[in-house]
C-alpha cells in the first residue's frame, strides 16, 4: 500500500467511525476493534517518515557507537540547548515527535534518535542490545551534538528513553544542561508490577486491547489502526531482552541507584494513570536532587501521545527556564 493510500484510508476509517465506536476504542473496547484496519508498524513508519521530511526535517543513517542508527533533525529559531529526543521501548521517533513544535523555537536543533532495531534504525548485527548498549548509543549521539554545538544539550525521553536520558546525564553530565523524563522506565519494580510485564500474545486482538489498556487511560483511536502489530512487534527478541533485563533487576538494568544520582537540571512528567509501571514510581525518582515533578491526571504511559498540548506546554516551560 502506498503512502496515498494510506492516507485516504485512515481518513476513511476516522469517518467511518462513529462517536460511540471511537468512545468504546479509548476505553479499550475489543468489540470495536474488529471493524478496524489491522495496519503494520511498517507503513504507518513510512507514513511518519514522509510527514517529517515533508514538514523540513533532515534524516540520515550514521554510525553510534558501533551500531548504525536512523535520525531526524529538526532546525529551531532558539538561543537554547539543542535537544535530542528518545522513544520508548518498541517505539520510534513518531512516538515522540509532538514535542517538536514547543521545541524548535527554544532551540537551535532538534534531534530525534532512532535506537537500533527500532524505526528505521537497522538490526545490531550482534543481536538485541542491553539497556546500557542502547545507553553507549544515546551517550555518543549526546557527544556529537554537544561538540558540533560547542556546549551542552538538553535531553528529553519518555520510558525507556527517558532513564537513557536520565542515564545519559548520570554517566556524561559535562553534555547535559537539563533532562525531562516523561514516565521514565528504570524505578525499582514489585514482583507483581515485574509479572504484569507482557511477553507475547497469541491472539493479536487480545494483544492489542490488552497493551492499549496498559500504555493509555483513554487510548488515542490512531493507536487502534497498528495496535495488533504493535502487540506482535511486542513479543520480538528485541523488546524482550530489555524486559528480561528489568524483571532481573539492577545487575543487567540500568539501575535506580545510577538514574537517581543527577546532578543537572531534572523535570519528571508522569501520567497518573499509567498501568505499565506503578505510580510509585514517581516516589523514586523525586529522590533526584531538585528534581521538578509534575504529575498528569487522566493520563497513562506515554504523556506526549495521550496530552500532547500540556505535555508540550510543561517541557518547553522547563526547558524556558533553564535557558533564561
Amino acid at each position: 500500500m502506498s503512502e496515498v493510500a494510506l492516507w485516504v484510508a485512515i481518513a476513511s476509517q476516522r469517518k467511518r467511525l462513529g462517536l460511540a465506536a471511537r468512545k468504546m476504542l479509548s476505553q479499550g473496547g475489543q468489540l470495536a476493534l474488529r471493524g478496524v484496519p489491522d495496519l503494520s508498524l511498517d507503513l504507518m513508519m513510512r507514513l511518519a517518515h514522509g510527514a517529517m521530511v515533508a514538514r523540513g526535517a533532515e534524516s540520515w543513517l550514521s554510525s553510534l557507537a558501533g551500531h548504525r542508527v536512523h535520525r531526524y533533525a529538526f532546525s529551531g529559531s532558539g538561543k537554547g540547548p539543542p535537544v535530542l529526543l528518545l522513544h520508548g521501548l518498541g517505539g520510534s521517533a513518531s512516538s515522540i515527535a509532538p514535542l517538536v513544535p514547543a521545541l524548535t523555537p527554544l532551540s537551535p536543533r532538534v534531534v530525534l534518535l532512532e535506537l537500533p532495531d527500532h524505526g528505521l534504525s537497522p538490526r545490531p548485527v550482534g543481536g538485541p542490545l542491553s539497556a546500557r548498549e542502547y545507553g553507549a548509543v544515546v551517550i555518543a549521539c549526546a557527544e556529537e551534538m554537544a561538540r558540533d554545538h560547542g556546549g551542552k544539550i538538553a535531553i528529553a525521553g519518555n520510558s525507556l528513553g527517558g532513564a537513557l536520558a536520565l542515564y545519559t546525564a548520570h554517566e556524561r553530565p559535562d553534555l547535559c544542561a537539563a533532562v525531562a523524563g516523561l514516565n521514565p522506565a528504570g524505578a525499582e519494580l514489585s514482583d507483581e508490577a515485574v509479572n504484569n510485564l507482557p511477553r507475547s500474545f497469541p491472539d493479536a486482538n487480545a494483544g492489542a486491547a490488552h497493551m492499549a489498556g496498559l500504555l493509555f487511560h483513554k487510548t488515542p483511536w490512531l493507536f487502534w489502526l497498528i495496535a495488533r502489530d504493535f502487540a506482535r512487534h511486542w513479543g520480538t527478541p528485541t523488546v524482550q531482552r530489555i524486559l528480561d533485563d528489568a524483571r532481573s533487576g539492577s545487575d543487567r538494568s540500568l539501575g535506580l541507584d545510577v538514574l537517581t544520582d543527577i546532578h543537572v537540571p531534572v523535570l519528571i512528567v508522569w501520567g497518573a494513570e499509567d498501568r505499565l509501571l506503578p505510580l510509585r514510581s514517581v516516589q523514586d525518582f523525586a529522590r533526584i536532587e531538585g528534581a521538578r515533578v509534575e504529575l498528569i491526571q487522566g493520563c497513562g504511559h506515554i504523556p506526549q501521545l495521550e496530552k500532547p498540548a500540556l505535555t508540550r506546554r510543561l517541557v518547553a516551560d522547563f526547558l524556558r527556564g533553564i535557558s533564561g
